[in-house]
């Protein structure tokens, strides 16, 4: 069993992590999802983010931005990040279950691999 969290904005990952409204929360098993919680954390502290999570018992976080500092919190609790992630929750979820998101990846409906290529390029050069 796995868990994995994506702050949201809506139906969309979230473009920063310190500023999301919202958590979806995916348990995993044999590469399905048996079960989603969305929890608002709008007021919530990057602290109080990591100590869910933690709690939660949560292994990777699916974000778009996030700054270095969240990134080592979450990498200190042994949480892995696969950051700069933009577009629809839900297909970055697929894709993740996949195994082929990766950081830097544009996901929107009928977003060809020519695009995810060229994103994740640019965001190489970025980080």
């Amino acid at each position: 069993m796995m868990k994995i969290a994506i702050p949201i904005f809506g139906a969309r990952v979230s473009p920063r992590f310190d500023f999301a409204p919202a958590l979806l929360i995916c348990t995993l098993e044999n590469g399905r999802v048996v079960e989603r919680t969305e929890m608002p954390i709008n007021t919530w502290s990057i602290w109080q983010r990591v100590e869910k999570m933690k709690e939660l018992q949560v292994q990777t976080l699916i974000c778009g931005g996030i700054d270095g500092n969240s990134e080592r919190i979450l990498k200190s609790q042994q949480i892995e990040v696969i950051p700069w992630v933009a577009g629809e929750a839900e297909k970055a979820l697929q894709t993740f279950l996949k195994g082929k998101l990766q950081p830097g990846m544009i996901i929107y409906p009928g977003c060809g691999r020519r695009r995810h290529r060229w994103a994740q390029a640019y965001w190489r050069r970025r980080i």
